[in-house]
């Protein structure tokens, strides 16, 4: 079991509230012995999602999604299919670091605290559902199946307000983060010149 602790700034609507927070999360990863040679690329995958497509970011419910829009200001938003409680961030989150991991790692559990909830914890787990569970819990309720779907894309995803909620994708080889690297063509090199001395300034070139 891998444990990953990050914090990270959010500000909250919820209902009619906007709402400054700063969060604590602890990510327990299970690791797939299948594909070691990918962990620290898998790693740098969850941190950079949090501390750059996370942090410093609005969270918002879909019903509040319009009256957002009318804000002139720039931010990133990333929008949930009801009120962005905690326990539906903890949900959230679980599902898109799971499906951000690609099999490399399986999100065994997260646990999430903040300055607003005065420290209490929630969690979610493998054992509360896993990956399934939040598809299941707005399945009766179709008009809200983007917003569900957002938080299973395999790439970091963000609405940029200033651009009119664009959805923004950052796909993974455009930060480095790709997992499969093209091979480099290397210089083939003879073993005769290989063995061969570095030729001197004072050789006779004559």
């Amino acid at each position: 079991m891998i444990e990953l602790n990050e914090t990270f700034n959010t500000t909250m609507i919820i209902e009619d509230v906007i709402i400054p927070n700063t969060w604590n999360i602890t990510v327990q990863l299970v690791p797939n012995t299948n594909k070691n040679k990918l962990y620290n690329k898998a790693m740098e995958r969850v941190q950079y999602y949090i501390q750059e497509i996370l942090d410093n970011s609005i969270f918002v419910s879909c019903e509040n999604l319009k009256l957002l829009s009318e804000i002139p200001f720039k931010a990133q938003v990333h929008v949930f299919p009801d009120d962005p409680w905690d326990h539906l961030i903890a949900m959230c989150l679980y599902t898109k670091i799971n499906s951000m991991c690609e099999e490399v790692f399986f999100v065994d559990s997260i646990t999430i605290n903040s300055h607003q909830a005065r420290s209490v914890s929630h969690n979610f787990s493998e054992a509360d559902g896993g990956n399934e569970n939040l598809m299941q819990l707005f399945d009766d309720e179709p008009d809200l199946e983007q917003y569900v779907k957002y938080w299973y894309k395999p790439t970091p995803q963000l609405l940029l307000l200033h651009e009119g909620l664009k959805l923004v994708d950052y796909p993974w080889d455009e930060i480095e983060l790709q997992y499969e690297d093209k091979p480099q063509e290397a210089d083939v090199i003879s073993l005769k010149d290989f063995k061969k001395p570095p030729k001197s300034d004072n050789d006779d070139t004559a």
